[in-house]
Order: C-alpha cells, then sequence, then structure tokens
C-alpha cells in the first residue's frame, strides 16, 4: 500500500465537525460554488464527483470531494478560506490508490466548458464540437503523460496537480495549522511577508496532531 503526504486547507468550521464525527468530509456549505458569482462551478464539482466514482470506485454519496495539493500553501497571499476568516491547514498521510490526481490549470477547462482540441481545424470550429465530445476531452486532466507533454509544448517547468478524496479520516492527520485569512490591504499584505518569512525560517510550524477515537480523546500536542 503505497502511502503520500497531502495538504488541505479547511474552513475553520469544517475542522471543528470534523473532530465531533472523526472524519473530514467535502461540505457543500464552504464549497467555492457558494461563494458569489461563482454557481457556475457547481457542474464542474459534480463532474469530478463522478470521475471520482468511477475511476477510485469509492462512492461520495452527494457529498463534495476533498481538495489537497502536494506542497504546503503560501498563507501569506489570503484568498482560502474568506477573508478575515479562520482555518486550518491539515498535513494529511493517505494512500495513493484512494487519490483522484488532475492537473490544475487543465481544471480550469472544466467549469469554462472549454473543449481540448487535438486539432488547429477542430479549434476553429470549436463553437460546433458536440457537448458530449466537449465532456470527453476534458478527461485529459487525468493523463499525467498528456499533461507533461502539453507543459513542454507550454514552455511551463512541470504540470501542477490537485488531489481529491472522498474523505479523510482524523487518523490520517499528522499536524494542524490554524491560520487567519487575509485581505489585499496593506496592512494585511505586510502580514502576509511576515508570514512567508517565519515559514521559510522554520518559525510557523504546523502543530503534530494524534487522533484516539477508540478512547474519545481529541489531542494536538
Amino acid at each position: 500500500m503505497n502511502m503520500g503526504i497531502y495538504y488541505t486547507y479547511q474552513h475553520e468550521d469544517a475542522w471543528k465537525v470534523a473532530l465531533e464525527r472523526g472524519y473530514l468530509q467535502g461540505d457543500a456549505q464552504y464549497a467555492l460554488f457558494n461563494n458569489e458569482g461563482f454557481d457556475y462551478f457547481k457542474p464542474a464539482y459534480d463532474w469530478m464527483v463522478e470521475q471520482y466514482e468511477q475511476r477510485i470506485g469509492i462512492p461520495l454519496n452527494g457529498n463534495c470531494p476533498v481538495w489537497c495539493r502536494d506542497e504546503f500553501p503560501d498563507l501569506g497571499t489570503g484568498n482560502r478560506v474568506g477573508q478575515g476568516n479562520k482555518g486550518v491547514v491539515l498535513t494529511v498521510e493517505l494512500q495513493d490508490d484512494e487519490v483522484l490526481v488532475s492537473e490544475i490549470s487543465f481544471w480550469d477547462f472544466v467549469p469554462y466548458h472549454s473543449t481540448f482540441c487535438d486539432t488547429a481545424e477542430a479549434f476553429d470550429h470549436r463553437e460546433d464540437i458536440d457537448p458530449a465530445y466537449t465532456r470527453k476531452s476534458w478527461e485529459k486532466i487525468f493523463d499525467q503523460k498528456w499533461c507533461e507533454d502539453m507543459a513542454v509544448n507550454r514552455s511551463i517547468e512541470a504540470p501542477d496537480y490537485q488531489y481529491v478524496i472522498h474523505r479523510i479520516e482524523l487518523h490520517q492527520v499528522r499536524a494542524v495549522m490554524p491560520f487567519q485569512d487575509l485581505s489585499d490591504g496593506w496592512v494585511d499584505r505586510i502580514r502576509g511577508f511576515g508570514w512567508r518569512l517565519g515559514y521559510r525560517l522554520g518559525l510557523k510550524k504546523s502543530i503534530p496532531f494524534q487522533w484516539r477515537d477508540q478512547t474519545g480523546l481529541k489531542e494536538i500536542s
């Protein structure tokens, strides 16, 4: 069984609920498509759920997936859980075969209903493409070989991947870092610079976490 380390940032309230029930699952209340002007993301989320269930074989039972990255997020930039809101970054260890990998920049094609065209001619006539073909073309974001080839064609260093999973059990959580999301104001920009500097110097660290579900103890030590 191959395991990997991943990172996910969550609203503080979602973390509190997870501590009550012993696992973290995607909650539509905190999903991007609930933010004003982002309702068009809902069909894209539904498509990702469909792909996860087909490719991984684990049902989400109507829940949203939990989104993860393979690098610790830069908390100095804000726009994670909403300006001024409190959140946590969880360091988690997950089974690789329960995680669905996709390329994050190409993921943007899905909410905008864009088509991956294989030829210039197809691109020139993309307004005539069958919607079923468009949906099928989105599956290229799961093909890491294709993503790597496209990275070369786009003259970028490497693909940037994101990961989704049906839920995270709390015994899979290795560490927690609380944070408060920043705004674009100049005071928060200074705070953001301070966070980045502190993180690079090792002054900002996640708190080791241990979950003891059998005794009912929740411990951050």
